[in-house]
């Protein structure tokens, strides 16, 4: 089962911002309320939570109503490096199936919303996508993004023509179908009750060209280090960083964070004291980060980020950096505004 509270690596949300950009939608549309800046997502390393992520879903398909197949090409532009130690892991497996069993231990490492199962008959195997749990209305966009990006590093870590010999949907045919085998290399059985990617079996053990037995152990050590990193940083913590991101004006209430937790203030603080943390330390970690990406990337004005960040005045912003940072806001710009 696919863990939400775990920060997903940033792919997803870049190559949706970038394939909005060339509908005509800017970053800024689809970025809004999020917390997250462009220069955000174009960082490899970033991470973003399942919330800002699905916010951008929704900010692009409200922006493009009438683009057809947009999950699907954003699914199709996903690539081996997008995924860091877990890609290179699936890339270097002895064989479809070893890379299929690992992807799916690791599964939280990846951009995947739903959960997915593997299901294997005499003369079939199958990935099953269970997506009940995902919001009703970013399902449909999410099981046409997802299943397209696992054909996607199908093809990737096997390069060998092996394409889907079933592909199954479970929403009614939508007008742009054709896009689905342009894309998937099959057209889908759609209104089908059950999302299904269906493989002849003899794929999974036939050995992958590019296999390395050294480079594939050490790469899932590293997934395991670095899924225990992200569980760690899944607690009470990461969810209040994420709703000062998309909030930060309103970062000095802890009431109004408490209570989009569902809790009293006195409880969360002692939940942040059980992860060694505090409130105020998360607040000025988010504020200071929001605020050096303001006047060093976006040179907004000193006026305008003390707004943004919930300041009352500039002088505010100002004493509150100095004491972060130890310098002033201006000594931090990389150029005049």
């Amino acid at each position: 089962m696919t863990d939400w509270s775990i920060p997903h690596c940033v792919a997803g949300a870049r190559h949706l911002v970038d394939v909005a950009r060339r509908h005509g939608a800017a970053p800024e549309v689809s970025l809004a309320g999020t917390g997250l800046l462009p220069s955000h997502v174009e960082d490899g390393e970033a991470e973003v939570s399942a919330e800002q992520e699905l916010r951008v879903i929704r900010n692009v398909m409200a922006a493009l109503p009438r683009v057809e197949g947009l999950a699907l090409e954003v699914g199709s532009r996903f690539q081996i490096t997008d995924f860091g130690f877990w890609g290179y892991a699936l890339f270097s497996s002895r064989s479809l199936r070893e890379a299929l069993k690992l992807a799916l231990r690791y599964l939280d490492l990846s951009a995947i919303f739903g959960e997915v199962e593997f299901v294997e008959h005499q003369d079939q195997a199958s990935l099953c996508l269970n997506y009940a749990k995902v919001p009703a209305d970013v399902r449909n966009f999410l099981l046409e993004r997802d299943a397209a990006a696992i054909i996607r590093i199908q093809r990737l870590v096997d390069s060998r023509p092996t394409p889907p010999t079933r592909i199954q949907f479970e929403f009614p045919r939508p007008a742009y179908a054709a896009r689905f085998e342009e894309l998937l290399g099959r057209m889908p059985e759609f209104d089908a009750g059950v999302t299904m990617l269906t493989l002849d079996p003899r794929v999974f053990d036939q050995p992958l060209l590019q296999a390395n037995e050294a480079t594939a152990r050490m790469c899932e050590a590293e997934c395991q280090k670095l899924l225990a990193r992200r569980r760690a940083r899944s607690g009470t913590s990461a969810r209040v960083r994420d709703i000062i991101l998309r909030r930060p004006a309103d970062a000095a209430d802890m009431e109004m964070v408490a209570a989009e937790l569902c809790m009293t203030s006195r409880t969360l603080r002692r939940h942040l004291a059980e992860e060694n943390s505090s409130f105020r330390a998360l607040r000025d970690e988010v504020l200071m980060t929001l605020a050096e990406e303001l006047i060093g990337t976006a040179h907004m004005k000193l006026a305008e980020v003390a707004e943004r960040l919930g300041y009352s005045d500039a002088a505010a912003f100002s004493h509150a950096f100095k004491r972060w940072k130890g310098r002033t806001p201006h000594a931090s710009r990389s150029k005049p505004v």
